[in-house]
């Protein structure tokens, strides 16, 4: 899978402002930090590695599409306006112009892997996709369109469960793109407060490859300056433990709760006529149902018995529980 080493885009090109221009801005109202990211949880988990830029312009597009409600497929295409992204992350306008301009060349080569299982065999499935099948770049205007890839538009519009969603503005200071991925990790997991996840399932998900076969130099670089982003920008305050396998450290075991004061984002409006394909995992169910005398004692106990890469849905029906 092509990855990304360095954050692109981020350049001081004396570019002269762009035009505006109101053929394309009429078509929708403008993106804020108060905008609803919603994304399906395969998603969330799916294996990936998007620059800073990259992953500001995709979650962009992804609250854009949302915001259509019209229901979009591998056709339409999903406007990022200059003007908008700048406000947004706080950037002179010609710079906000010269990230479009090159993401909408560069994201053409990003791709992204789901994991799930084959419905018909039962086996592990792998699923590589691009992001994107096509862009436009309006010289003059600074205006990008996104094409998604049929592949991905079940898993960021129509989505009736199992996703996650948060307020654009929580990323919008960030300067990592792993950060925001972190961020979509634990907040998918808001209700709860607890994730705990396995060192080589946090590396696949975040595309690490062999950079960091240390794990001292895994939570300095990505965990620690994650967490640290986190704390500072968003409407999380993170902390984290790690846990032994033998001699070695298998396991990170993250706490969060919401700062004083902040709140879940609201239930997305979200169109029903389709539902996405949700693949059933294979069952696993218990013998004997635990009886629990509070929701947090049920939820800790499906965090207990969680696989990882499995979505809260998939917890729940592999172990033949009722939720909520």
């Amino acid at each position: 899978m092509p990855t990304s080493t360095g954050e692109k885009g981020e350049n001081n090109s004396a570019t002269s402002r762009p035009k505006s221009k109101t053929t394309l801005r009429s078509h929708s109202a403008s993106v804020g930090r108060n905008e609803l990211v919603v994304k399906s949880n395969r998603l969330v988990e799916a294996s990936y590695r998007l620059t800073l830029v990259e992953q500001r312009v995709m979650l962009h597009a992804i609250t854009e599409a949302r915001k259509t409600q019209k229901g979009l497929n591998a056709m339409d295409f999903s406007t990022i306006r200059a003007e908008e992204y700048a406000d947004l992350y706080g950037l002179q306008q010609n710079k906000a112009y010269e990230q479009l301009k090159e993401s909408a060349k560069t994201l053409l080569t990003r791709e992204f892997t789901l994991y799930d299982t084959c419905p018909e065999t039962g086996k592990p499935r792998i699923t590589t996709s691009h992001w994107v099948s096509a862009t436009r770049y309006v010289d003059g205007d600074g205006v990008i369109q996104i094409q998604f890839s049929g592949v991905i538009v079940p898993y960021i519009t129509r989505l009736e469960i199992e996703f996650t969603r948060y307020r654009l503005g929580q990323i919008a200071n960030m300067t990592s793109a792993h950060a925001i991925r972190l961020y979509e990790l634990f907040i998918q997991w808001g209700s709860v407060g607890k994730r705990e996840v396995e060192i080589e399932w946090l590396k696949r998900t975040l595309d690490l490859g062999e950079e960091y076969d240390r794990i001292d130099n895994l939570k300095t670089r990505i965990v620690d300056s994650g967490v640290a982003q986190i704390n500072k920008h968003t409407d999380l305050n993170v902390e984290y433990t790690q846990r032994k396998t033998g001699r070695n450290v298998t396991h990170l075991t993250f706490t969060f709760d919401y700062k004083p004061g902040a709140k879940p984002p609201p239930t997305a409006k979200l169109p029903t006529t389709t539902k996405p394909t949700i693949t059933p995992q294979p069952t696993a169910k218990l013998d004997v149902i635990p009886e629990f005398k509070t929701r947090r004692e049920k939820d800790l106990y499906i965090i207990e018995h969680s696989r990882p890469g499995e979505t809260w849905g998939e917890v729940v029906r592999r172990l033949g529980l009722k939720y909520p």
